[in-house]
């Protein structure tokens, strides 16, 4: 089975982050600081740096430690989150994530209930993924669905990690006549299982 990089940045998205993590700091130091109405100089004053340094930082020449980031986010007046890339691990991270999308994929949320939220991109790639991601998801609750043994449900779970796990590398080599064949497998074996323990149970009330 072939697989194939589907991939925007033409390059393995770790390195890329890796890559332009300096460059993306410095962006959102100079966003804010014209912003301000502040002057490299300023910024610079208010942290014990020439305009010189701040300059490099903002060109991503260089990328700051994460206590001179600090120092820098407070002379802007802003939490050290606006500045970094944003960590999802708490829900004020993932808040910043949604900014950080918003700026740069056209995201738009609408409340729909009082916790159901619609979202939308304006961004193609995005717009694709997020395709893929609920076709893919939709794919999975109907899966669960047929299970008939924690087995079966585990082994559809760990498909679902491994699809996470590799995006947005596809499967390319099948054709839609293996992939519907090999569906269909799944299904025969699933209703298989189904009739082996429909059996037992009518057995055992005999």
């Amino acid at each position: 089975m072939t697989i194939v990089v589907d991939n925007p940045l033409g390059q393995d998205p770790v390195d890329f982050n890796e890559e332009t993590a300096a460059a993306r700091v410095g962006a959102r130091i100079r966003e804010i600081r014209e912003t301000r109405g502040m002057s490299q100089a300023d910024v610079g004053a208010l942290v014990g740096l020439t305009a010189d340094r701040i300059q490099k930082y903002e060109n991503g020449v260089r990328r700051p430690k994460l206590g001179l980031l600090k120092q820098i986010a407070a002379a802007l007046g802003v939490e050290p989150a606006a500045l970094t890339d944003p960590v999802v691990g708490n829900a004020i991270g993932a808040m910043y994530a949604l900014f950080e999308m918003e700026r740069l994929y056209g995201l738009s949320a609408v409340q729909e209930d009082d916790d159901w939220f619609m979202v939308h991109f304006s961004d193609a790639n995005m717009t694709e993924y997020m395709t893929r991601w609920v076709k893919r998801h939709d794919q999975l609750k109907s899966d669960l669905a047929l299970a008939v043994s924690d087995e079966d449900r585990e082994s559809l779970l760990d498909g679902y990690k491994q699809w996470e796990w590799t995006f947005p590398l596809p499967l390319v080599s099948q054709t839609k006549e293996e992939l519907r064949a090999q569906r269909k497998k799944q299904l025969e074996e699933t209703i298989r299982k189904a009739q082996r323990e429909l059996e037992e149970l009518n057995a055992s009330e005999m």
